[in-house]
């Protein structure tokens, strides 16, 4: 339908409010940018919420798929069975393996090919376990104070018998995520170097969200990843070359 007047965009609006108010998946798209940015000026993925609307006030579970397009879209749960279900069928290592990520509803039904996606956000208050290789023990997004606050969070671990990771990971759709690796510290030269060398080679790389959730990243989509500390392991052919600047358009 093609809109033409006030009238006709508010019953529009009207007609997607209802649908929604009557539960299931149903999306809200926006081909706005990020709104939110740490306080470098980087835009983080997660900073900025999704929508809010009448409709979605009891809602247990908002999944935020972010494309290679550079396209943001919103879809919503609020039953338990379903929302249960679907952090399921997230967990699976063939999350970004098949073709397309189907999202249905009584009203609608929505593919996305996931060749086209960078990562998924799930927003929800019970998060499941996360499924994480044997090295690792947590992975958690964080801001961009955790990188000046390191040297206390590395003594505090390492006490623990752990070691921390920062890394900042950029995808091929602009978008952008800090996130905490905890990691075993008992792991010699060899192993670091092979955990680096796959990384790439992971189906899918999970996180926990900071404000109550999991994250999936596809390893696919990524165009950068800087890591610190630098860590022990790294390749002599390795160019010997700092970070200076990144411009992102």
């Amino acid at each position: 339908m093609n809109l033409t007047g006030n009238q006709e965009v508010a019953q529009a609006e009207t007609a997607l409010i209802d649908l929604c108010a009557d539960g299931g998946f149903a999306a809200i798209e926006t081909p706005t940018p990020l709104p939110g940015a740490d306080a470098d000026g980087e835009e983080n993925t997660s900073t900025a919420s999704p929508p809010e609307r009448g409709v979605a006030k009891n809602i247990d579970l908002t999944l935020d798929i972010f494309a290679e397009d550079g396209s943001r879209t919103w879809f919503y749960q609020d039953d338990g069975v379903k929302v249960h279900k679907t952090l399921r069928q997230l967990l699976s290592p063939r999350l970004f393996s098949q073709p397309l990520l189907t999202l249905a509803s009584e009203h609608s039904v929505s593919a996305v090919p996931t060749r086209t996606v960078d990562l998924i956000l799930a927003h929800t208050e019970s998060p499941p376990p996360l499924p994480l290789p044997p090295e690792w023990l947590d992975v958690v997004e964080v801001s961009g104070e955790a990188f000046l606050d390191y040297a206390d969070a590395e003594a505090q671990l390492a006490a623990e018998g752990k070691r921390i990771l920062l890394a900042e990971i950029h995808t091929l759709g602009d978008w952008m995520i800090r996130l905490k690796f905890v990691k075993k510290d008992s792991a010699t030269i060899h192993e670091q170097r092979q955990v680096w060398a796959h990384f790439f080679d992971l189906p899918g790389i999970p996180f926990r969200l900071a404000a109550g959730g999991v994250g999936f990243i596809n390893p696919m989509k990524i165009s950068r990843v800087t890591v610190c500390p630098p860590f022990e392991g790294i390749p002599e052919t390795a160019l010997p070359l700092d970070l200076l600047q990144c411009i992102r358009s």
